[in-house]
């Protein structure tokens, strides 16, 4: 799940892939954490930008 910053819609997409893939880190607090970047491999379909979101960034779907 994504949310394009430009419109703060949500929407879906198979269509990304990922970037900068540095592994997996440790936070001060020894959270796990991705340190990669998502970027679209089509464009946002509310504002036609191909957004970059840290990998932090993205919407859990089953998170309430």
């Amino acid at each position: 799940m994504f949310v394009c910053p430009e419109k703060n819609e949500i929407f879906q997409t198979k269509y990304f892939c990922m970037i900068n893939n540095n592994g997996i880190k440790i936070d001060d607090n020894g959270n796990k954490i991705l340190d990669a970047r998502i970027k679209l491999d089509n464009p946002c379909p509310f504002c036609g930008t191909y957004h970059e979101f840290h990998a932090n960034e993205m919407m859990c779907p089953f998170s309430g």
